[in-house]
């Protein structure tokens, strides 16, 4: 019970803000420069990281048997991943490919 709860803590912290920032427009001074839609779409990536990390845990908290639901635990962990991953890549691409125009 304890690393459910470590686990939400943690990625409440680290994947929160991060949307957060994004959404909003920001990105750190490492990140290459990209354009505002590449941003909100790793804003976008970060809260559907979030939702999928915290599915399995929630429904560890919540007493769900690891039998019962198994679609949702399926769809949660990692199709949510690997759509995030698929957006980021879209839109990265896309970015690219219209700068080099």
């Amino acid at each position: 019970m304890m690393l459910q709860v470590v686990w939400i803590v943690l990625c409440t912290a680290g994947l929160v803000p991060i949307g957060i920032a994004s959404l909003r427009g920001w990105a750190p001074r490492w990140a290459r420069d990209c354009g505002a839609r590449v941003t909100r779409a790793r804003g976008i990536a970060a809260f559907t990281l979030y939702a999928g990390s915290l599915t399995p845990a929630v429904l560890s908290l919540a007493g769900v048997p690891g039998d019962e639901l198994v679609p949702l635990r399926i769809a949660a962990g990692p199709l949510l991943i690997l759509a995030a991953t698929v957006l980021v890549l879209w839109a990265s691409v896309t970015d690219r490919r219209e700068a080099s125009r």
